[in-house]
């Protein structure tokens, strides 16, 4: 309190003391924090759905390396029916040549096919450890035992209308698209005001002069508009508006390869069942040629060359047929894949 005798260079003493509470809340911000909230959604499903893609993709990796195993067995069993069926020529050849009913030259035209066949068999044999070990890496366990059921492996379907809107890649993309679409929203909400909700109370207590001493408090409602940032929120929106126009360009690149994708596979997957029909009807036929030219060759009617181009159609047939078998059911599970399908659906 003033007084005329107060001495300015010695004033007294005084003191004050004072808190503070104050509360803010944002209740407008253009919807920034909705277009981020949108923003981290979206992208949390495109992330799951690409999860499910790398896995569909597996899936066909498994099924791929599961006939590849088919087919290498498959061409194992070929080579050693020819081994057995020029083993069984070979002693028809001795017993004649030791008769005199046959040259050198022929038996040993045999022998020579023998240790061919003998070749092509090991590599039919390793062909099967790579495929076994390539399918053991595929699901990602060690070893060396394979055992495998064709039997007991069910047939998959094939999709009646293809189509790749059911890809998990192609919802992604979608997803994505609207967390672009969240992005420009997050970007233009820099031109509109702020508004903020306060409220304030403040506590003043003096010791040495209580009359001195008051409370106040203060609430009310704050808007802020920014007159200029330099065009900061230009760029921004610029920025993400080419974001979402090049995921817009994406999601329609990938519509046009998937579409392909799709025709290619259908497309394999008709020359695969016309090739196993085709090829059905060549192993039949060059079954029975080899019986009557193993017959013919048994009495001396056909000499070793042409026996030996028989058997070698014969084993040609075999593994053509085997090798359309297994790219037919690949082709299916390729179809699936195309389609965004599971491989096995669980029953």
């Amino acid at each position: 309190m003033f007084s005329n005798s107060i001495d300015f260079n010695a004033p007294g003493e005084t003191d004050d003391l004072q808190f503070m509470l104050q509360l803010t809340y944002r209740i407008y911000n253009g919807g920034r924090n909705q277009a981020v909230v949108d923003a981290a959604n979206a992208r949390e499903k495109a992330a799951m759905l690409q999860e499910e893609a790398v896995k569909n993709s597996l899936g066909f990796a498994v099924v791929r390396s599961f006939f590849n195993i088919v087919q290498a067995r498959e061409h194992v069993s070929a080579r050693q029916a020819a081994v057995q069926a020029i083993d069984a020529s070979i002693a028809v050849a001795r017993a004649r040549f030791e008769a005199g009913d046959m040259l050198k030259q022929e038996l040993l035209n045999l022998e020579v096919q023998q240790s061919l066949a003998g070749e092509d068999l090991i590599q039919a044999q390793h062909g099967l450890v790579l495929s076994k070990q390539g399918f053991l890496n595929v699901l990602g366990l060690t070893g060396e035992q394979v055992n495998i059921n064709l039997v007991q492996t069910p047939l998959q379907t094939v999709p009646t209308q293809p189509d790749f809107k059911g890809r998990s890649e192609i919802k992604a993309m979608h997803f994505l698209i609207q967390a672009r679409q969240a992005g420009l929203r997050q970007a233009k909400s820099g031109y509109y005001p702020t508004a903020d909700a306060f409220g304030s109370y403040q506590a003043d207590k003096g010791f040495e002069m209580g009359s001195g001493s008051g409370d106040s408090w203060m609430a009310g409602i704050r808007v802020n508009m920014t007159l200029f940032d330099g065009k900061q929120t230009d760029a921004r929106v610029q920025q993400a508006d080419i974001a979402l126009a090049q995921a817009k360009d994406e999601l329609r690149k990938m519509e046009l390869a998937y579409g392909l994708e799709i025709r290619q596979a259908v497309l394999t997957l008709d020359q695969t069942y016309k090739r196993c029909r085709v090829t059905e009807k060549m192993v039949v036929s060059a079954q029975e040629s080899a019986r009557l030219f193993r017959e013919r060759f048994n009495v001396g009617l056909v000499l070793s060359s042409e026996l030996i181009d028989t058997e070698n159609r014969l084993t040609e047939a075999q593994v053509r047929q085997a090798l359309a078998n297994a790219e037919q059911r690949i082709a299916v599970a390729n179809l699936r894949r195309a389609c965004g399908l599971l491989q096995y659906t669980e029953q």
